[in-house]
């Protein structure tokens, strides 16, 4: 596998790659994820929001005031 691997903060790596290639603007963005392996790409976006989300993100979803929907 070449490059860095698009997981945890890989994948900042790969959206800053993408935003520099684009002249795209995260401003705004929203971010849906169900694992705390998520949480640097959460702490990103203006929106975070987690849905059937571990235990873990559960918790910090809960801490720090971001909706928590339950789609089951």
């Amino acid at each position: 596998m070449a490059g860095e691997p698009c997981f945890q903060s890989g994948k900042i790596g790969h959206l800053n790659q993408w935003l520099a290639k684009t002249g795209e603007s995260i401003k705004g963005a929203s971010f849906y994820s169900d694992s705390h392996n998520d949480l640097p790409m959460l702490e990103l976006v203006d929106y975070p929001v987690v849905v059937n989300a571990d235990e873990q993100l559960t918790q910090i979803a809960t801490d720090k005031g971001w909706p928590s929907l339950d789609w089951h």
